[in-house]
């Protein structure tokens, strides 16, 4: 099985999750030359399904924020290979106020050294890895179960009048994502810095305003 393949056999089973189980309804979303999904759901504030293909170069990229008033964690997922190998993959509930984290099972040999704007975010628990092509295949059941269990903290309803910590929280968290360089890189060389810019802070990380 491809790399091209594989990522999209994840996105799919992430697709199912978020509109039978999360209720998501998709929302429009311009088009920047690759696919983008967007959701919103009573039950999140927005989730982002972003696959980039281009040349030898494969992403999946993976998020959902909670709703302005829920203080469970974003969940993010992210996959890069090349055409050739796999590079990098992550997948972590960034704690908000309430600190659940996914803690898998799975041992995984390779990890990934994180950035500081990263270490700034990620769970304890965080999945940091330079997957094998193994490893792959193992992220499409661990996304799965990921997902689905992350999805449960969405819906249950939680009391919460913080709304100003969920807020500032939920924004720090798109601050530091921002500072991703390598992202910023290729969506650089492909839209230029202005419309580069404005992906990450509108559709990759949008900050609750």
């Amino acid at each position: 099985m491809s790399y091209k393949v594989t990522l999209d056999k994840i996105a799919d089973v992430v697709k199912e999750i978020i509109v039978n189980k999360g209720k998501g309804i998709e929302i429009e979303t311009e088009d920047f030359g690759w696919d983008n999904y967007r959701y919103v759901s009573s039950h999140f504030r927005i989730a982002h399904i972003e696959r980039y293909s281009d040349k030898n170069l494969e992403v999946l990229h993976i998020t959902t924020f909670p709703n302005n008033n829920n203080p469970s964690p974003i969940f993010g997922f992210d996959v890069i290979t090349t055409d050739k190998k796999p590079l990098a993959a992550f997948l972590d509930y960034s704690p908000i106020l309430n600190k659940t984290t996914y803690k898998s099972d799975i041992t995984f040999n390779t990890l990934y050294n994180l950035p500081d704007w990263a270490k700034n975010i990620f769970s304890e628990d965080a999945i940091a890895i330079i997957p094998s092509e193994d490893d792959l295949n193992v992220l499409v059941k661990v996304v799965e179960d990921a997902y689905s269990k992350y999805l449960d903290l969405c819906i249950e309803v939680v009391p919460n009048i913080e709304l100003d910590l969920i807020k500032n929280h939920q924004n720090y968290y798109c601050e530091q994502q921002q500072k991703n360089e390598r992202t910023f890189n290729v969506l650089k060389a492909k839209l230029g810095e202005d419309r580069a810019r404005y992906f990450m802070s509108t559709i990759l990380f949008p900050k609750i305003t």
